[in-house]
């Protein structure tokens, strides 16, 4: 079983990558998504998200890679 540090930096990659794709659909699609989010997600709101998501994105994505790396050597 994997520690539980593991399985919260992969929990956290994959919401962030979520997120990451739902402002995307949000700043292209928003009229799609803005109903579907049941208008919290508006085109402005999906940008300034998007725009901010990137960092912590990287840094989550990183640091689950260097523990796949630490781990298989």
């Amino acid at each position: 079983m994997r520690p539980l540090y593991r399985r919260l930096v992969s929990w956290t990659l994959l919401a962030l990558a979520l997120l990451l794709v739902l402002t995307g659909l949000g700043i292209t699609e928003f009229r799609t998504v803005e109903p579907l989010t049941f208008g919290l997600l508006g085109k402005n709101l999906s940008f300034q998200l998007h725009s901010l998501l990137w960092i912590p994105f990287l840094l989550v994505l990183l640091l689950h890679l260097a523990l796949s790396c630490r781990v298989r050597r």
